[in-house]
């Protein structure tokens, strides 16, 4: 089986390269951005089949991208990546809202991360 595509959309540098060190070696084809407004031009270009996001990010923010990127048909499965906490309030708003799943940084396990974004490929 193909290694699902990934998108990638955060302004931490640092987490991007280590998705990109993690992914890379693996065989997955994975793109990234630093801002949301190229991130959404990606996903629409490379019909990627898993988005990984922040919330927090200048410009096009989380909430705004997952709204956009659900109308690009087919539409990929998104996976938020966050270390905003409020209590939950916004992860049970932005799974009703339609994304994959919601994981909290710092991330504890990229295997657990390569896991889920092979099980949203499939979903």
């Amino acid at each position: 089986m193909a290694k699902p595509k990934i998108v990638a959309i955060d302004d931490e540098v640092e987490f991007i390269d280590m998705l990109q060190n993690y992914f890379v070696p693996r065989g997955y084809d994975i793109e990234v951005a630093l801002r949301g407004a190229k991130g959404i031009e990606l996903v629409k270009e490379k019909k990627p089949n898993v988005v990984l996001i922040d919330l927090k990010m200048p410009g096009i923010d989380g909430d705004e991208a997952l709204t956009l990127i659900k109308t690009i048909n087919p539409p990929p499965k998104i996976i938020f990546i966050t270390a905003y906490d409020d209590g939950g309030k916004t992860k049970t708003r932005l799974l009703k809202m339609g994304a994959y799943a919601y994981l909290d940084k710092p991330i504890s396990s990229l295997k657990k991360l390569e896991e889920l974004v092979n099980t949203a490929a499939q979903a």
